[in-house]
């Protein structure tokens, strides 16, 4: 089933290559590649609350204890920083070396890899990235945000939404949405992702995800 999303909030940015996105509990925070920069905002003002730099950010970013992780270089790897004072805190080589890693999203049960050219979603132990689980899905995803055995992921071109059901293996419904999605987030009531067209945030309610 696919409907089209009404978005919920706009927040427009000072930015030209909008990459991920990411709920700290207090901020949202976006890396941007064209400046090298990680910017944490109010999610209802926009104003700005700090910034870090990391100079070859690539794709998708998450929060893991208390800290942030990005997708970078060429090599799409992992990087862990200090959201205070972006020192670099680990770094871990990408697991699927040569495929590339768009998508990211650190929970519970453990962080949640989306491959745009394979079309899988990986669950991995943050420690050593050892594969846990590996769910197929029908198209390309670019971000990733995840709640209680769902997880959500964007297709860029596609401009759509996906809710995935991982405990049956099923996509449960996908949303048409302004723009074109990139990284994505969930703030405990929406899911807010990059619109790399418009360069802002925006926020969107899924049916059934919001309430877990």
């Amino acid at each position: 089933m696919t409907i089209l999303a009404g978005i919920v909030r706009d927040l427009p940015l000072q930015a030209l290559e909008l990459c991920g996105v990411t709920w700290s509990g207090e901020y949202l925070w976006y890396s941007e590649s064209f400046t090298g920069r990680i910017t944490a905002i109010d999610s209802v003002t926009g104003e700005p609350s700090g910034q870090i730099d990391c100079t070859d950010i690539r794709a998708d970013l998450t929060t893991l204890d208390g800290c942030l992780l990005q997708v970078v270089g060429d090599r799409r790897d992992l990087r862990m920083l200090d959201p205070e004072t972006g020192a670099v805190l680990g770094e871990l080589a990408n697991p699927r070396p040569g495929h590339a890693l768009t998508g990211l999203e650190a929970c519970r049960d453990g962080l949640w890899l989306g491959y745009q050219d394979l079309k899988v979603l990986d669950l991995r132990d943050p420690t050593d990235l050892h594969l846990i689980d590996c769910v197929p899905v029908r198209r390309p995803p670019s971000g990733v945000a995840v709640s209680d055995g769902y997880v959500v992921y964007s297709d860029h071109k596609g401009s759509m939404i996906t809710l995935v059901d991982t405990s049956a293996r099923r996509e449960q419904v996908s949303v048409r949405v302004w723009g074109n999605p990139t990284g994505l987030t969930w703030d405990g009531s929406l899911i807010w992702y990059c619109d790399h067209a418009t360069l802002q945030l925006r926020a969107v309610e899924l049916p059934g995800f919001q309430h877990f």
